[in-house]
């Protein structure tokens, strides 16, 4: 039980990295780094943040096994 995976338990671990500066910053060089425009960035932020963060969490998973 200690170990169970919720749905809730994931959706905190995307939204703590989609609300930390340092993650978003991350982020926004990578876009960039994609050819990802700054218009394209602020249209869109929410779900490239979430895209990152599931990226991101899906690589970390992978460690952890």
């Amino acid at each position: 039980m200690k170990n169970e995976v919720t749905i809730k338990s994931e959706w905190k671990r995307r939204m703590d990295l989609i609300e930390n500066p340092k993650f978003i910053s991350l982020c926004i060089e990578s876009a960039k780094k994609l050819g990802i425009s700054a218009q394209e960035w602020n249209e869109n932020k929410a779900g490239i943040l979430i895209y990152f963060a599931n990226e991101f969490c899906g690589y970390e998973n992978k460690l952890s096994k």
